[in-house]
């Protein structure tokens, strides 16, 4: 983990995952200073809500391994359509999540956020 927050300003939205591995991947942007919401994917969240969601985020991110194809077609969508950035993870892991949160173009909207 880096000495500073990195994501200071920035609103994550991470759809999809399973419900225990949430307070895991809270916690990681919490270490970033980044804010965090979650979207089931449908799991346990209706699709409808997604869009209110993405207009908030700065970030949205979803593992391809645990999302339906639905619900990840849809938060592409809306992203596309609000001009947001996403990123889909590997796996619904915290590395994957990590390993997205250090990419230059993620810090750079940090900076933007500034």
């Amino acid at each position: 983990m880096p000495a500073q927050p990195w994501l200071d300003g920035i609103t994550l939205l991470y759809v999809g995952c399973h419900p225990n591995q949430v307070a895991h991947l809270r916690g990681v942007a919490a270490v970033a200073y980044a804010g965090f919401m979650h979207h089931g994917g449908g799991i346990e969240h209706h699709l409808s809500l997604l869009a209110g969601l993405v207009s908030q985020a700065n970030l949205v991110v979803f593992p391809v391994d645990c999302i339906s194809h639905h619900a990840a077609r849809i938060a592409k969508q809306l992203c596309r359509q609000a001009g947001k950035r996403f990123i889909p993870l590997r796996s619904a892991s915290v590395a994957s999540l990590l390993a997205a949160l250090r990419r230059p173009a993620v810090a750079g909207l940090a900076d933007a956020a500034d």
